[in-house]
């Protein structure tokens, strides 16, 4: 039994704690967001195409709304999106790396919505050719047995391809790099081919069971999912993610892990079934007992991490500080448990982590 908590004696600066009622869409914007979430729940993840893919930069996968201020320029030649794939209503990136810091293989899928069937197809046609022709001197036409369909080029001095298949109103964009592969100057088509088919494979049957939202309902869109975003720290106008805020299934925590192979059996064990991140990160477990168990893995012992004290009245917050030489880690993490819901938190300052997870935990409890 954990201690009982006087929610008036912690300290959470200027972090609310109160959890917000977010309604549906205000904007076009908000409704292509909260549909690309949906989306997210339906897209294998890297590690579900192929077990090699254990590791993921920290929310390389995103939702890709906006052509225009998207940095997938060096993966989809964006200057001349919109005049070659008109009507593209929201997407999801999916990314994996076989190895940590290039020295594996990259898989890429990046999910695009159109209207119907037939602009998904015309834009699959349209973004290869405009991919291709970005470096005609460089890539050649390959074809994908199982997929006739597809429209693909490589590069067979990077060791590098490019897909483009439509399936119903979706179109799947599948990239792979082989680092290894190109720093040792070998060429490999058939591997590459081997791979765009085997996550193809995975895609497909996975979209074909994802209903997508009629263009004239979009803004009917809530942005919430069972107050999951609700109960989520909000971010302040200093925090950088290249994600919105938003809630998601429990595939949603897979896309956004940064080290799957690691997280996913730890989610699967305790029953996570939704996901929000914001601020914080928040899970939803089967019961109070998973939600602690999250929380003491979350933070747990690690060759990098030392303990870190807990917030001022709030002794069943477990935080740690990061001790490695990355100097782009953040240096300190807090998580808690209340009820079935863990919040997790990061500063790179003790007492404003402190602060944020204590505010975490009040929003969890004042949304029960």
């Amino acid at each position: 039994m954990e201690p009982a908590v006087d929610l008036n004696t912690l300290e959470v600066g200027n972090y609310p704690t109160e959890p917000r009622d977010y309604g549906a869409a205000k904007n076009l914007d908000q409704a292509r967001i909260v549909e690309a979430e949906r989306l997210a729940n339906f897209v294998p993840t890297p590690r579900e195409i192929d077990p090699r893919f254990a590791y993921a930069p920290h929310f390389s996968s995103r939702i890709f709304f906006d052509p225009k201020t998207s940095d997938l320029h060096w993966a989809i030649k964006l200057d001349e999106f919109e005049a070659v794939a008109p009507d593209f209503i929201t997407g999801f990136v999916s990314f994996g790396s076989s190895a940590e810091d290039n020295r594996g293989t990259d898989l890429m899928n990046v999910v695009m919505e159109f209207p119907d069937e037939q602009k998904a197809a015309d834009a699959a046609i349209a973004l290869e050719r405009s991919d291709f022709e970005a470096a005609a001197a460089a890539n050649q036409p390959v074809t994908i047995p199982r997929y006739p369909a597809v429209k693909a080029h490589w590069r067979p001095t990077q060791q590098s391809i490019g897909s483009f298949f439509a399936t119903g109103k979706m179109v799947v964009y599948t990239w792979v790099y082989d680092y290894r592969k190109i720093f040792l100057d070998e060429q490999d088509l058939p591997a590459l081919v081997a791979l765009v088919t085997q996550s193809l494979d995975k895609a497909v049957p996975a979209l074909g069971e994802f209903a997508p939202t009629p263009p004239a309902q979009l803004m009917s869109a809530q942005l919430d999912l069972d107050g999951m975003l609700g109960r989520t720290l909000p971010r302040l106008d200093a925090d950088f993610n290249l994600n919105p805020p938003g809630a998601y299934r429990a595939r949603g925590a897979e896309h956004f892990s940064s080290a799957p192979a690691q997280d996913v059996p730890k989610f699967q064990a305790v029953g996570v079934d939704r996901f929000a991140v914001d601020s914080a990160e928040v899970y939803r477990t089967a019961d109070a007992a998973g939600a602690r168990r999250l929380r003491d893995e979350l933070v747990g012992p690690s060759r990098k991490f030392r303990s870190a004290p807990a917030p001022k009245n709030l002794p069943q917050a477990r935080c740690q500080e990061y001790l490695g030489r990355d100097k782009s880690v953040i240096r300190f993490y807090c998580a808690v448990a209340f009820d079935r819901y863990t919040g997790y938190t990061w500063s790179d300052q003790l007492n404003d982590v402190q602060q944020r997870i204590s505010a975490q935990y009040a929003l969890l409890v004042n949304a029960k």
